[in-house]
């Protein structure tokens, strides 16, 4: 079953509208990192993890975490 499973790592930007005070939106952009379990060419899960202009050691922390769990999860471990 491993051979079926991919980890996908992708750099993107999430978008959300927001109000402003004239009613008007304004769209912001969030970069970040999503990570996508795949099993026999179909999405099993994805994460997303924000990067900020100044990451802090705990945002770094976060993705080392979540790389190490997406790469164990392909290689079968639990």
């Amino acid at each position: 079953m491993n051979d079926q499973r991919q980890v996908l790592v992708r750099a993107e930007a999430r978008h959300i509208a927001v109000p402003d005070a004239d009613g008007a939106t304004e769209t912001l952009a969030y970069p970040g990192v999503t990570l996508t379990r795949v099993v026999a060419g179909v999405p099993d899960g994805e994460l997303w993890l924000p990067m900020g202009d100044q990451p802090s050691e705990v945002d770094d922390e976060a993705l080392v975490i979540a790389l190490r769990e997406a790469f164990l999860w392909r290689c079968g471990v639990p």
